[in-house]
């Protein structure tokens, strides 16, 4: 069915707003977790909850299964892999946020190039912008002290900007049967990669709260699933260049809670840059 260009009813539009919220409040309760839990080993807690979860529905792929994979590998043990020990080298959260949000530029050129799109002059002006300010944010003094993570995060957020435009050329996979893969994938590579990397993981998780294991949950079944088969739904039925400025909305309730939970520093040159970077994001995706 193809896409409809109408305006989105009220329904999509709080469904919108509630798929950005849960994974706005995820990016925070990531963070928390990361803190306390070493972050291959929180991945394998988090996908395994979603494979127990989603195994019943798994079903062969079909003759695409090699393009899903390379999107399992892109999307798991690059995207996750990079973001989550990201994340848990991070100082503040808020330039980290911002990185994230790297994927909707590096999609529009990632599509460029192997999908032979053409976007228009707006779009191309929203991806200069949006670089530009990643640079100015990415020399502020604070986050010139926590490069790497940075560097990591936006790496992670191309991987899923390449993985992303991939999974068009898959094309007629169920949404919870793309996590339930994904989950399939991540499982031995992101545990191998803990098992070599980091030390006392399973330690850690055992003497995790229920506070703790509560946000790993979330982040398996509220974001990864939940809201991943929700925002597919919508984008049956709607062009995705109406659905992904509301889903902006994100890494605003990522920042207002790093501020306001976290106790991330706010300074004039790192909201300019944040500012800068998220209205050419903005111009990017429309």
């Amino acid at each position: 069915m193809k896409a409809s260009a109408a305006p989105l009813p009220a329904r999509d539009i709080a469904a919108l707003a509630l798929i950005a919220t849960i994974w706005g409040l995820n990016t925070v309760l990531s963070k928390v977790v990361v803190d306390e839990v070493p972050p291959l080993a929180t991945l394998v807690a988090r996908f395994a909850i979603t494979l127990a979860v989603l195994l019943p529905v798994m079903r062969p792929i079909g003759p695409n299964w090699k393009a899903m994979l390379l999107v399992c590998l892109l999307t798991g043990p690059l995207h996750f892999g990079l973001q989550f020990p990201g994340l848990a080298l991070a100082h503040d959260l808020a330039p980290m946020v911002i990185a994230m949000q790297l994927w909707i530029p590096c999609s529009v050129l990632f599509a460029m190039l192997f999908l032979g799109e053409r976007p228009g002059r707006r779009r191309l002006a929203g991806l200069a912008i949006s670089f530009t300010g990643i640079v100015v944010l990415a020399v502020e003094p604070s986050v010139l002290d926590q490069i790497g993570a940075f560097a990591m995060v936006a790496a992670a957020s191309a991987a899923y900007a390449l993985a992303s435009v991939l999974m068009r050329k898959v094309g007629g996979l169920d949404p919870l049967q793309a996590q339930a893969w994904l989950a399939l994938v991540c499982l031995p590579v992101l545990g191998a990669g803990s098992a070599v990397t980091e030390q006392g993981q399973w330690q850690a998780l055992m003497a995790a709260g229920p506070l703790i294991w509560a946000y790993i949950a979330f982040g398996a079944l509220a974001s990864g699933v939940l809201a991943n088969a929700w925002m597919w739904t919508i984008l049956q039925r709607a062009e995705v260049g109406r659905t992904t400025p509301f889903l902006l909305v994100s890494p605003l309730v990522a920042l207002v809670l790093g501020v306001a939970f976290l106790g991330d520093p706010v300074t004039w040159q790192g909201a300019l840059g944040v500012a800068i970077a998220m209205a050419g994001i903005t111009m990017s995706a429309r």
